[in-house]
């Protein structure tokens, strides 16, 4: 009896080792997500780097105190999901400036990326962080307003689409993650 509840335990404890070591898998909603936005543009999908990408913006959001939704939602309309260059010369994922990550680094007491600030388009985690904390900066100075603080992380002509479009596609996923509350 003594063996079979120490085997028990053991499997318990390995399993959430792995768990903690390697996050969880993204959810099929994510998956399809992710896959849908980088195909149509003719991109590489991996499911690896999509389970990565995952358990990034779930650790980084929450961390911040975030809804990783909301991230995944800014993520989806800023660059889908893709490591590109923005027109004014935004970078990642989440589509942030040199110098405005350089000014999150100085606001927050970060050291400049290990890689210099190129990293910033190739490195997810760090892209994704510094996007995280713009942002956390901009809804304290509005004063909680998502809106306003998404205007202000897009700026330009089309800051106010942008962000209504940003929070529409948060809804929605909080309104299909509540009704698909599985995987």
């Amino acid at each position: 009896m003594f063996a079979e509840k120490l085997k028990m335990v053991t499997l318990i404890i390995v399993t959430m080792m792995v768990a903690v070591l390697f996050g969880e898998p993204a959810p099929t909603w994510f998956r399809n997500m992710v896959t849908e936005c980088r195909s149509k543009h003719g991109l590489i999908v991996d499911n690896d780097i999509i389970d990565e990408l995952y358990t990034a913006i779930v650790e980084i959001s929450k961390k911040h105190d975030f809804d990783p939704l909301l991230i995944i939602a800014l993520i989806n309309v800023e660059s889908e999901f893709r490591n590109v260059v923005g027109l004014s010369g935004e970078l990642g994922l989440v589509q942030i400036k040199k110098e405005t990550a350089e000014f999150v680094a100085q606001k927050y007491s970060l050291p400049e990326p290990e890689g210099g600030w190129s990293t910033l388009l190739w490195d997810f985690r760090v892209n994704i962080e510094y996007g995280v904390l713009y942002l956390k900066y901009l809804l304290q100075r509005n004063s909680g307003n998502l809106l306003k603080a998404l205007e202000m992380y897009n700026g330009g002509s089309m800051k106010t689409e942008y962000a209504n479009r940003i929070v529409k596609e948060y809804k929605e996923l909080m309104q299909n993650k509540a009704i698909n509350s599985g995987r």
